[in-house]
């Protein structure tokens, strides 16, 4: 309100400084141009021989010369007055150029002298003639104006400030109305109702704009906050599951199977077994962690595609002798880096032997669609079952026929492919292959 207030008084001000600057130009130009009729004037008297030397002799009627002009002509060396249109006008000096203002207390019995004059010095052979013109400023009628302009300017500012606190309340209360109610809905917000959204009121403004940013991140976060228990409940649940075995060896081995030879090597090979599993899921576990907070960067090379399938080939011809590895002949180059790709693929041949058997047959595959590069990895197994397919890249997850333990695992390979890809900036694709078996595509 004040700030508004203020704004109002300080333009008034300046168009008021501005309007006075206008008429102090137009006076001053106003008694110059005088001056130079008075002085013309008296050129024309003198030359007709008519102006005289007696004191208070008057130049006579000046045709365009104001009424509320005066003047004064007066010799500067003995102050010989010349002519004048006002006797009580005191002898004014060269006031070089400018118009100047002259006040004097007291000057007449009744009252002070105000004026602003414009005086000149015309030197001649024998004398300087200086002509003096004035206006008086009590009866300057704008002079009166612009005194009387700041108590008007007071005056109104009691409106103003009412008027500006008015308009102040009503936009203020139309612009933070929606803030309040933002407010309120935030404050009642926790983790555990993420998805309630915050209000938004349809103005289409930058407060609506504001909430709807709030409430795209309340949405992300939900996700994050869902992922984040199930991930913490998952890997409880993987850990558990060995811990409960080597429990229950130990258990085994201190009750009456230490005595036993063959319950002895059994439990012991369990108990590793166990121990091995709960070491892939935290080495699993820290790689996609180091991946994904950006502390294993990618080390970008020229790799051939048919120099990695080569490898690939030799690696499982050990592995698993009896599964067929199948290439086709190509001659492209990637950019990208040679481990992580070597990871990717090693983590899909293995699913593929775990799923579709020792004796599968993998196919490799590179090719080029448009701006892409396409590499397709895919076996003669089972397939996927549909149910499973959108939640295959998720940690921990496996078919529920795999969750019997029948195939030996973490459940993090999917996962990790997928967090390898993204480190390389590549989308990974899964998709049941015709007639079966199951089949991945790594897009670059």
């Amino acid at each position: 309100m004040f700030v508004m207030t203020g704004a109002v008084v300080l333009l008034s001000v300046a168009f008021l400084f501005f309007v006075r600057s206008l008429v102090n130009k137009n006076q001053e130009m106003e008694l110059k141009v005088s001056e130079d009729v008075v002085f013309q004037k008296l050129e024309e008297t003198r030359a007709a021989n008519e102006f005289g030397s007696k004191f208070g002799e008057s130049l006579g009627s000046i045709q365009g010369l104001p009424y509320y002009i005066t003047y004064i002509v007066y010799n500067a060396k003995d102050f010989t007055l010349l002519a004048t249109n006002d006797p009580f006008l005191p002898y004014l000096e060269d006031s070089h150029g400018k118009v100047k203002y002259y006040f004097e207390k007291n000057y007449f019995f009744d009252g002070d002298l105000n004026i602003i004059y414009y005086a000149k010095c015309h030197s001649e052979s024998k004398n300087e003639i200086i002509v003096a013109v004035a206006i008086n400023m009590d009866f300057n009628m704008m002079a009166k104006m612009f005194s009387n302009l700041p108590f008007a300017l007071l005056f109104f500012a009691i409106p103003i400030l009412i008027l500006s606190f008015l308009i102040s309340l009503f936009i203020t209360k139309k612009t933070i109305n929606p803030v309040v109610k933002i407010t309120r809905a935030a404050r009642s917000i926790t983790s555990e109702n993420l998805s309630d959204l915050l209000p938004v009121s349809g103005n289409d403004d930058e407060i609506d704009e504001l909430s709807e940013t709030f409430n795209s991140l309340f949405l992300r976060l939900k996700q994050d906050f869902n992922r984040e228990r199930q991930f913490s409940s998952d890997v409880s649940h993987e850990l558990n599951t060995p811990l409960t075995v080597i429990s229950g060896q130990t258990n085994l081995l201190l009750r009456w199977g230490k005595n036993n030879p063959e319950q002895l090597e059994k439990s012991l090979k369990a108990i590793k077994t166990e121990s091995k599993t709960m070491q892939s899921i935290i080495a699993n576990l820290l790689q996609i962690s180091r991946i994904e907070s950006g502390r294993i960067k990618p080390q970008v090379s020229r790799v051939s595609l048919a120099d990695m399938f080569s490898w690939l080939t030799e690696e499982f011809s050990e592995i698993a002798p009896k599964a067929k590895i199948c290439s086709t002949p190509n001659e492209i180059v990637l950019s990208t880096d040679e481990e992580m790709l070597h990871q990717i693929l090693t983590i899909l041949i293995s699913n593929s032997l775990k799923y579709a058997g020792e004796s599968c047959v993998i196919n490799l595959l590179a090719f080029k669609k448009g701006s892409l590069i396409v590499i397709e990895e895919s076996d003669d197994g089972p397939g996927i079952s549909k149910e499973s397919l959108p939640y295959i890249f998720e940690r921990f997850y496996r078919a529920d026929e795999s969750h019997a333990r029948k195939i030996s695992g973490s459940g993090l390979g999917l996962a990790i492919a997928q967090t390898l890809c993204n480190a390389l900036n590549a989308k990974i694709k899964a998709r049941n292959m015709v007639p079966h078996g199951a089949g991945f595509s790594i897009e670059f």
